[in-house]
């Protein structure tokens, strides 16, 4: 009887998304002891520990499904990621480093494999920041964007923290170096202003302000702060 891998991960994805792990590690279980453990339902596996924190367990899974195929590039990115959860950063660069390896000259996508792991640590960062945990927040920021460097969102994201930290020079910082690489984001030059005004330097503020009004269509906040800059003034 051949495979359904579909049918089961549809599965798999629903009982997670419930939090029904038990019967995700049930019908895995009995998908493996019928059919043989292939990369896909190790790796499902995996994800499902992961879900639990179950980090020893989705480690032996992910590396399981890894042995059988060691060009599995989701499971590589899984296993990495977990490394991540327990701090062994190492360990997630050196299985990063097996992944390009093993992959056809080809067939290479650094990019690809970085953005996918960069955005985990984004994820993490959103998490943090969501539970008023800012400063672990921008850690994972930070390594997101240390790991693929194309993250307008996540360098914004970063910046908005430090601001709110009143980390002000920090913040500026990563505004005119998002606006260097993202000329064309508005809500990069919206928090320069903000940054700049709060550093009393007004002129320059606006002049971030009229940008990212120009360059968003809407413009409904750089349009308030335009004219609450002329109440003060």
């Amino acid at each position: 009887m051949r495979i359904d891998f579909n049918s089961i991960q549809q599965k798999i994805n629903m009982y997670n998304a419930v939090n029904r792990f038990d019967a995700a590690e049930k019908t895995l279980l009995s998908a493996i002891d019928e059919f043989g453990s292939t990369a896909n339902l190790h790796n499902l596996l995996g994800v499902t520990y992961h879900r639990q924190s179950k980090f020893a367990d989705a480690i032996v899974e992910f590396t399981k499904a890894l042995k059988i195929n060691q060009n599995f590039i989701e499971a590589g990115l899984n296993l990495s990621a977990t490394f991540c959860d327990l701090g062994w950063y190492n360990d997630a660069k050196s299985v990063f480093s097996e992944i390009l390896a093993a992959t056809p000259k080809n067939k290479k996508q650094p990019d690809l494999v970085l953005g996918r792991l960069a955005n985990r640590h984004a994820e993490c960062g959103h998490l943090y920041a969501e539970n008023d945990m800012p400063h672990e927040a921008i850690i994972e920021y930070k390594r997101a964007i240390a790991l693929f460097e194309k993250m307008p969102d996540v360098k914004v994201a970063l910046g908005i923290l430090y601001f709110e930290t009143n980390q002000l020079e920090h913040a500026l910082y990563e505004f005119q170096d998002s606006i260097r690489t993202f000329p064309n984001e508005p809500q990069a030059h919206l928090w320069l202003g903000i940054t700049l005004w709060k550093l009393n330097r007004r002129d320059h503020a606006i002049r971030s302000w009229e940008t990212s009004q120009k360059l968003d269509d809407s413009g409904g906040v750089s349009a308030a702060y335009l004219k609450f800059s002329q109440q003060v003034r």
